[in-house]
């Protein structure tokens, strides 16, 4: 008979510890997640994680009742997921808390609404919530996430600002975005288009395109800038085409919110700008140079603040700091 430490030994040994890994499955993951438990295989544990936050829409559909006696580090673990994209975050708050309510593990509430990202929610569900919730008027800690979540979305023009844990958008990886442009000498493009690394695979498979389009910009330009803060990529600027088919350099500027797939036309910068740079210092996005519609090349800054949707002329910003704004945005060139 193998004794405890021979069975240690064996359960770690590496030919046995990767092929699991590669055997993950509805059937084996629970066993799995406790075997990493037990012998403290942090890879392991990590593997069931991934596995669970690629499938818990499925689990959770089809087979509620396994959800619910998910173990609580488990899921917690699944919770904090950047890449738990497969469920809503209502759905996620309704699968937390049916899970509190199974058994009555309420000794976890604090912890396990902390990793619901309210913030993802639109308002009228957030209402809901604070409306008619159990949950949110029993706890002080779930109503306070709730009203901070509807803070944040009323101050739309401030949010990247105020960006947080339960505000961060889930992606199943990093993504890379256009937006814009001109296909043709006349044509310029509203079109947003990201690219996924993750879906390569299946693009190889299948022959497709991991290119996937997203809500058009409100109007086509080319020769503008984009920048990104607080998880929203901003574009300023640029050269339109007007009906009469004359192009022009133009001044307004438009954010774009991946957590709804939509844009926002923000504040319009005081002068019309095109092949300039646009970059973030602080808390400010500032565009700097450029031409105006005259094809003038400019030699202002202006600045733009986020918490009062407005661009201010900064004839006084300080050299070195953009020097060093420079640098950083030069720096992986």
């Amino acid at each position: 008979m193998m004794s405890s430490f021979e069975e240690h030994e064996w359960l770690t040994h590496p030919s046995v510890y990767v092929f699991p890994l590669q055997e993950l499955s509805s059937v084996n993951y629970l066993e799995l997640y406790r075997v990493a438990d037990l012998f403290h295989l942090p890879a392991l544990e990590e593997a069931v994680v991934g596995f669970l936050v690629e499938h818990l829409s499925e689990l959770s559909h089809s087979r509620q009742d396994e959800a619910l006696q998910l173990p609580y580090r488990l899921l917690r673990e699944v919770l904090k997921s950047d890449r738990l994209t497969s469920l809503s975050e209502e759905e996620i708050w309704k699968l937390v808390v049916l899970w509190l309510e199974h058994d009555c593990q309420y000794q976890y509430t604090e912890d396990l609404i902390q990793h619901v990202r309210y913030g993802l929610m639109d308002v009228p569900a957030l209402h809901h919530l604070a409306r008619s919730h159990s949950l949110v008027q029993s706890s002080p800690t779930a109503a306070s996430l709730v009203e901070e979540a509807l803070d944040y979305h009323h101050g739309t023009f401030a949010q990247p600002l105020r960006q947080s844990a339960r505000t961060r958008p889930r992606f199943q990886s990093l993504t890379l975005y256009i937006a814009g442009g001109r296909k043709r000498e006349s044509s310029r493009v509203r079109e947003l288009r990201y690219f996924n690394p993750a879906a390569q695979e299946h693009v190889r498979v299948s022959g497709g395109s991991n290119w996937s389009e997203l809500a058009p910009m409100p109007t086509g330009r080319s020769h503008h800038c984009v920048a990104l803060m607080g998880n929203f990529l901003f574009v300023v600027g640029g050269e339109v085409e007007h009906s009469t088919g004359r192009t022009c350099a133009v001044r307004t500027a438009c954010r774009y919110d991946p957590r709804g797939n939509c844009w926002t036309e923000i504040a319009s910068m005081k002068a019309c700008r095109e092949h300039f740079v646009l970059g973030v210092l602080g808390q400010f996005l500032y565009a700097v140079g450029g031409r105006n519609e005259l094809r003038q090349v400019l030699p202002s800054v202006e600045r733009y603040c986020p918490k009062r949707n407005k661009w201010m002329n900064n004839p006084d910003i300080g050299f070195i700091d953009l020097l060093d704004w420079a640098h950083g945005n030069l720096e992986g060139l």
